[in-house]
Order: C-alpha cells, then sequence, then structure tokens
C-alpha cells in the first residue's frame, strides 16, 4: 500500500484505501475493529493443513553429449537409465487440487555449465494448442511451461523462466517468498516443437545466469508448471493449495547436484545509438533539426560467486517509449514508472514500504533557471539531466544476508540562451547600442546519488533490513534518508507483521520521522484481512531521492475479505471486501474517514464482473488552498463496475462504468477497451475513458486583497469534459523480431464558472476588488511510439524507434469539441525523434 495515498483497484480482486485511527477519538473504535478482525480471522479459518510429503526429483549428470536445443527432447540422453521424471501435476485452479487434465513429464539434467530441462505436454487435442505470438517478457494467452528454481534453498528467493508453445520467453526473480521483479533478464536458451501427441520444451540454464552457493552437494529448490489456455487451467508439480502462503517456501526439492560451482564471468554489452531529432523551429534551432550520436559500454562482472557488479560507462538512458500524458489536477506530484533498462533491473532490492529511492529523480528535467539580469529568452534548454555513469553491486551472500548498493553522477547542465546586452560608451557613459548575444548558464549543477540496502533473513520467511539514501548537489544540503524495515511471517505464511520506521534530514534545521505497520492474513480458506497505520509527521521529506505524496499525517485502515472457491453454478471464484478508513493531520483536523465495499465475481466462462460502493466522510483538506489553511470539503460517494469478457477469445472487451457525487457536484465516467487478436501473431487494442465533472468546487489561485492585504483563497466550480485515450497494435515477425506501434493521449475541456472567495468553513464569498482571471482552457497532448526490435542474438539487440510528443494548453476555448481537438493532437509542432541503436552481448 503507497504510504499516504487512497489506493483503489477496480477490477482486481482486492482494494484497498489508506486512512488513520492514530488520534485519541478514534482509539476506542480502532481497538474494537482490531480486536474483531484477529477474533474473525483466527476463528476456524487459519489456513491449516495436514502435512504434505515435500516431492523431490533427482537431476541426471551428463556424461556424454548435452542436449541440443531444438524443442524436440529425442537424444538418448533424455531415455538415460538413472533419470527420474516429474509427473502427477494437480490442477491450481479450476477444481484446485484435483489431477491435471492433461499429463505432463518434466526431467532435468545438468553438467558443469548449464542445468537442462525438458517438458512432454501431452494433449489429447493439441490442434487447440493455443500459441499467441508475443515479444520476449510479455504475457500472451498461450499455452505456458514453467520452471521456477530456488538455487540458495532459503525458502524466500528463486528465479522463474518461463516457455509458451510459440517459443516466447519471460523470466523473473522472485524474493520475500511471493513477490515477482519481471525487469530481471537473463540470457538463456529455449525451443519448442508441436508433436503429434502434445508440444514438448528444452530449456538450457547456464549457471551464470543464476546465484548459488558454492558446495559441493546441492540441494535446491525447484518446481513446475504448466497452463492449458483452452481450459483456463493452471497445473503445479508441487502443489499448495492457495489456502495456505508462501510460493518458493511451498517448491519441491531438486537433488543429485555434485561438483558445480559458481560461475565467475563478464558480460560486456557496447552500444551505438544515433539520433535525429525534429523539433517546432525556434530562436536557437532556426531550422528545427538536430543530430546527434553517443556510443557506451555496459559491464556486468561477477566479484565472487555471491556479488554481481553492475556499471555503465558514457550510458544511454534515453526511454525507448514515452511516458503516458497526465492532466493532474490533484495537489500530489504525479508518480511515473521507470523505464530505463539499467534502473529497472533488481529495482526490487530497493523496495520498501516507504519509497526511500525513485530512480526517476535520477536524471531528471533540470528546474532551475539562469541567473543573468540581461536574459531575454533560452534557445535550447536540456530535457533531462546527463548522467556521466553509474553502478550497483548487488547480490546474497551464504549467510542470507541481500546486498543492494548503487551509485549515479549527473553532470552540470547548462541552457544556451540569448541575452540582451547594452553597448556603452566608457567616455560619456550612454549606450551606444544593444546587441543581442548568445550565452550559456548553469541550471542544474552536477549531483551525486547514492543508496544502499541490506536485507537479513531470519525465522521462516521473514527478513529485516536497512536502507539508506543520499543525494548531494552543489549548492544545497545533502539530503539524507534512512530507514529499518521487517516482514515477520509465520512458518504458514499465513499470517504475516510487516513495517518500518524511516528518517530524512534534508536542512540543517530538521529531521523528519515516519513509521508504517500492518497486520496481515494472507491465506485462509475464506477470510483474509489487514490492519494497519501509518504515522508521518511534518517534517518527514523523501523527494529529493524518494517519493512521498504528502506528510503530516497520521492514518490506520482495516480490510476484511470473504472470498469463496467453490466454484457453485456459473461462478468460479468470488472475492468481497469491506474497507474503513481515517486520517488526521498533526493539527487534529480529519482529513480522511470513510469505507467501501467492493466485490470481484469470476466466472466459468472466464469472464469476470467487478462491482463496488464507496462513502467519504472526511471534514477537512488541508492541502486544497496550496497553503493557505484547511478547506471543508463536502462530502463524497460513488460506484463503479467492469465487466471483462474471456481474454482468451480473438476479441475481448472491458467495460467500465462509474458515477457519484464529489466537491459539491457529481461525476459520471465509461471506459470501453477492446483488444484484438486476427492471428496468433497479431494483436490490436484500443480503448477510450469518457469522463464529466459538473460544478465540481475546485481551488483555482490565491491572490492578495488589496484592502486588508491578505492572501486569499479562490474556488470555482469546474465543468470538466475529457476523453483519454490509448492505442496499440503489433506484428509478430518471429519471437525475435517485432514491430509496435502505440499512443497514448487525453483532451479536456476545463471551464471554471462562478468564481468566489473562500472565506472559511463552509462560507463562499463574492471577490470584491481581486481581478477576475480566466481560469478556464483546452488542455490536450498525445505520445506516441513506433519500434522495430530485433534480437538477432541471445542478449544482442537492434532498435530502429519513432516516437512524438505534442501537448499544449489553449486558454482561448475552455470546451471539448472532438473534431477540433483531434486534429490539434495530430497537428504541426510536435517533438519528434528518430533513433537507430545496436547493442552486442559478449559473455566472457
Amino acid at each position: 500500500m503507497q504510504v499516504g495515498m487512497a489506493a483503489i483497484r477496480l477490477g482486481q480482486f482486492r482494494l484497498e484505501v489508506t486512512g488513520s485511527m492514530i488520534t485519541k477519538g478514534c482509539l476506542t473504535l480502532s481497538i474494537t475493529l482490531s480486536t474483531l478482525l484477529l477474533f474473525s480471522l483466527s476463528f476456524g479459518d487459519d489456513g491449516k493443513q495436514p502435512p504434505r510429503p515435500v516431492p523431490e526429483i533427482a537431476a541426471f549428470r551428463i556424461q556424454t553429449e548435452p542436449p541440443v536445443i531444438d524443442g524436440n527432447p529425442d537424444e538418448a540422453v533424455w531415455k538415460s537409465s538413472g533419470i527420474t521424471y516429474a509427473r502427477n501435476f494437480l490442477k491450481m485452479r479450476p477444481d484446485e487440487g484435483k489431477p491435471s487434465s492433461e499429463s505432463t513429464v518434466v526431467a532435468v539434467l545438468y553438467d558443469d555449465q548449464a542445468l537442462y530441462i525438458a517438458f512432454w505436454c501431452y494433449d489429447s487435442q493439441p490442434d487447440k494448442i493455443k500459441r499467441q505470438l508475443d515479444r520476449r517478457d510479455r504475457s500472451p494467452e498461450a499455452d505456458l511451461t514453467v520452471v521456477r528454481l530456488d538455487p540458495y534453498f532459503d525458502h524466500q528467493t528463486g528465479y522463474n523462466f518461463s516457455v509458451n508453445a510459440s517459443g516466447v520467453q519471460q523470466d523473473m526473480r522472485i524474493y520475500n517468498d511471493t513477490w515477482e521483479d519481471s525487469q530481471w533478464d537473463a540470457v538463456w536458451e529455449s525451443n519448442v516443437k508441436m508433436q503429434p501427441w502434445g508440444w514438448s520444451v528444452e530449456m538450457k540454464i547456464p549457471y551464470s545466469c543464476i546465484r548459488f552457493n558454492a558446495k559441493e552437494d546441492q540441494t535446491w529448490g525447484i518446481n513446475f508448471s504448466r497452463y492449458i489456455s483452452r481450459n483456463n487451467e493452471s497445473d503445479r508439480w508441487s502443489f499448495s493449495p492457495t489456502t495456505e502462503g508462501g510460493l518458493v517456501s511451498r517448491f519441491g526439492h531438486l537433488t543429485g547436484l555434485k561438483g558445480i560451482k559458481p560461475v565467475r564471468h563478464m558480460e560486456v554489452l557496447p552500444y551505438v545509438v544515433a539520433n535525429a531529432e525534429l523539433s517546432p523551429k525556434v530562436l536557437g534551432n532556426p531550422d528545427g533539426r538536430q543530430y546527434t550520436g553517443n556510443t557506451g559500454l555496459d559491464v556486468k562482472y561477477s566479484l565472487s560467486s555471491s556479488l554481481t557488479l553492475d556499471a555503465t560507462i558514457n550510458p544511454d538512458f534515453g526511454q525507448v517509449e514515452l511516458d503516458q500524458p497526465v492532466l493532474n489536477l490533484s495537489t500530489y506530484e504525479t508518480f511515473y514508472s521507470e523505464r530505463r533498462p539499467f534502473f529497472l533491473e533488481g529495482s526490487n532490492l530497493f523496495d520498501t514500504r516507504f519509497t526511500l529511492f525513485y530512480s526517476r529523480r535520477i536524471g531528471r528535467p533540470p528546474t532551475g533557471s539562469v541567473k543573468d539580469s540581461e536574459l531575454a529568452y533560452y534557445t535550447d534548454v536540456p530535457k533531462a539531466s546527463t548522467i556521466l555513469g553509474a553502478s550497483k553491486i548487488t547480490g546474497k551472500l551464504s549467510s542470507g544476508t541481500t546486498i543492494a548498493f548503487l551509485n549515479a553522477v549527473t553532470a552540470d547542465e547548462k541552457a544556451t540562451y540569448a541575452a540582451i546586452h547594452p553597448i556603452i560608451n566608457m567616455s560619456t557613459g550612454d549606450t551606444t547600442k544593444i546587441d543581442t548575444v548568445s550565452r550559456k548558464g548553469l541550471i542544474a549543477p552536477k549531483a551525486d546519488y547514492s543508496v544502499i540496502r541490506i536485507q537479513q533473513d531470519i525465522l521462516s520467511s521473514s527478513n529485516i533490513g536497512l536502507i539508506m539514501t543520499m543525494a548531494g548537489q552543489d549548492g544545497r544540503y545533502p539530503a539524507k534518508t534512512g530507514g529499518l524495515d521487517w516482514r515477520l511471517n509465520t512458518k504458514s505464511g499465513v499470517w504475516g507483521f510487516s513495517g518500518q520506521t524511516v528518517f530524512s534530514r534534508t536542512d540543517n534545521l530538521h529531521t523528519g520521522f515516519g513509521i508504517a505497520g500492518s497486520l496481515t492474513k494472507d491465506a485462509g480458506k475464506h477470510i483474509r484481512g489487514e490492519i494497519g497505520m501509518n504515522i508521518l509527521d511534518p517534517h518527514l521529506n523523501l523527494n529529493r531521492m524518494g517519493y512521498l505524496n504528502r506528510n503530516n499525517l497520521r492514518e490506520g485502515w482495516i480490510w476484511m475479505q470473504y472470498r469463496t472457491q467453490d466454484g457453485k453454478g456459473i461462478i468460479r471464484n468470488t472475492w468481497n471486501n469491506i474497507n474503513y478508513y481515517a486520517a488526521w493531520n498533526y493539527e487534529k483536523a480529519n482529513i480522511e474517514n470513510g469505507w467501501n465495499f467492493n466485490s470481484n465475481i469470476d466466472f466459468k466462462n472466464n469472464w469476470n464482473l467487478g462491482y463496488g460502493i464507496s462513502q467519504d466522510f472526511y471534514k477537512y483538506d488541508d492541502l486544497e488552498t496550496r497553503g493557505n489553511g484547511l478547506w471543508e470539503r463536502p462530502r463524497s460517494w460513488s460506484w463503479w463496475a467492469s465487466l471483462n469478457t474471456d481474454p482468451r477469445k480473438p476479441i475481448s472487451i472491458n467495460i467500465n462504468p462509474g458515477s457519484g457525487g464529489s466537491r459539491s457536484g457529481t461525476w459520471w465516467a465509461n471506459y470501453i477497451g477492446v483488444t484484438i487478436h486476427p492471428k496468433s501473431n497479431l494483436q490490436f487494442s484500443a480503448g477510450t475513458n469518457y469522463e464529466r465533472y459538473f460544478h465540481n468546487l475546485r481551488w483555482v489561485d490565491n491572490q492578495t486583497d488589496t484592502l486588508t492585504g491578505q492572501n486569499v483563497p479562490l474556488f470555482a466550480e469546474l465543468d470538466n469534459n475529457q476523453i483519454t485515450l490509448d492505442l496499440s497494435a503489433s506484428i509478430l515477425f518471429t519471437r525475435n523480431l517485432s514491430w509496435q506501434i502505440s499512443g497514448e493521449g487525453y483532451m479536456a475541456g476545463l471551464d471554471y464558472k462562478n468564481v468566489r472567495r473562500y472565506l472559511g468553513g463552509k462560507e463562499y464569498g463574492p471577490l470584491g476588488d481581486i481581478p477576475l482571471n480566466n481560469y478556464g482552457r483546452n488542455s490536450s497532448a498525445l505520445n506516441s511510439t513506433m519500434i522495430l526490435r530485433w534480437e538477432f542474438q541471445p542478449g544482442s539487440t537492434l532498435f530502429v524507434v519513432w516516437s512524438r510528443a505534442w501537448g499544449g494548453d489553449d486558454d482561448t476555448v475552455s470546451d471539448l469539441r472532438l473534431s477540433r481537438d483531434m486534429r490539434k493532437l495530430f497537428s504541426a509542432g510536435a517533438d519528434n525523434l528518430w533513433l537507430v541503436k545496436a547493442s552486442y552481448w559478449w559473455n566472457i
């Protein structure tokens, strides 16, 4: 749960909304709810099951040549005497615990370089095997095989390698037993082959892409899974019911590994990139064209069997895909997800309850300005701070200690600008001429960013951790933050207690503190839940290197869920959630107080229905006036629903309507999306959300009353008419060669009416001598990207990219007109970028 924010996930089985019960007036309610939660969750639904034997499979050492990875495990080595096979898979869904509908057999071989896995996926209807093609690390709807490994045998961390029936690879790191990092990438081999009896898979997983301890005799955790698309069926070899918690801790055992050693190796990835940028013509760039090129080197080196160094020299940190444009009318900073590969890989190692490390802070757009009284206008402003270099060390020691360290350095950023320079006659002192000269001025000083994270495994599937960050920049006080976190789970994985304490020091006057904690029931046949709290003092500031949307907060929440998996009638599963949340600031103003109920239903035809209602009774908003006192906020209510058709079909549809009352007005919205798979290698998706807000009371400005000298907050009624758009299409020529185009944008008319001053409480008054300004506008933006991607050999890639970004506001109109605003989105004046990038992977 993100600190300080209400988080509502429509169409998901779980909906969480934070709040607080940490004030004196709600202490009794908090204790009562806590007692009821613990009692209800403990009584008769603790997720306990009779102990089951842990399945084992022995790896067979190859004495001859290793098998050719062609997808057809017909070599003699796969039939050697002494090989053991994994069989007797059980269903995870539907009909949990019953034998799988089709037979699956798996074998494991090994030598001094790699692990080899073969799947024989028998199928009584081989012509119905789903073979959707997609790019690597995507999850198309297709039949699938998965192997999961726990080489450290710590029951908390591991790796996930999957191959679908079209040969598409996906890999992940697993941590904290059940959490997954899909950004982790490794270089490994696989292939598939369609057979008269079904299909088969071969994988080769080199030891160089996984980590394990140096021991003569090894036992690893392992599990195998298979997904049969037409039945929406997931099968697993080492079965554990969903009433029990855990993933890695429920693996079977891989035995028989002898004499293998962790590989110390080096991966080198040089790259070269060429750019052509076509932008609107400006005085400093009259033809609007700019051509650049760059080259650099990424290195991954095994410092030991447990630690790996990643370094990048003269890195290319340009984003291949653009961010989605957002119309943000809230008081919170927009949070953008990371897209740069260096920061994505292993990013989970720095994840904690509070976001102390937000990697988008590194290389952010400069926000400063030139200090020059003769400044006339800018002719060239850098769009991002240049990252001179970055490195990180990550790994897990045999003692169960995980270590992660990252450092990055950014350069001085200078803007080019035109200055009006007077030429003065030194003898008379008169200005004889005024000349315009080009100059460069500093707008962002060089900066250094560091973060270190240490986590220690303790007890069973539990850990404690420490994180420290520091951001230093010329001319600014170095910002330091740190925290201690914990994740304590019962041995069964049913109960968990997690939390974190943090501090910040961003100036020489104040130190801020924060604490978060929650008690969670993560498993059980029917009942799950959570109770938690956050306390953030007014001086807590994580935003130099992390992300915190607000401080000055005491909040708490309680969530309870009743789920069914009995498969009665047309219904397969249901998740029914109720939440209560409340919050106060340190001045005891009630800024959150509400509840919601939501339900999610899976049908046996693979359709899904979700719906919910909510009510908020908070009294105040302490941020709306942007530092000008409390605003007494009107109560609100809402309902929403979602309907998703079967995603396995050639055409699937998502409909998501909702409406409510908010800010003394009303609103309604409806999202409609469609995904089309005309062929196994073609995909098209489009969606649009249409929102209407009526008489929505919002802050627009703070103005000075010339009679009293007071700074007065102004409010107006907003009529907002907005359409958001998303569109994507892809063609997969092969699993390694793909073409994709995508676009995301919005169009909005914001009409502010009845502007008035806020007098406090529920009172508003006329503007008086305050001038009436125009706050209405039409706003629109569209970001689009086209990518041709060719992985010409494992780990080596060629990108050809075109991206276009357009956005702007027009304060001469405040309505939404579809034809006019659509023309704007495709009009001239956009920033266009053509990019060609090639990288080549060496394993040394």
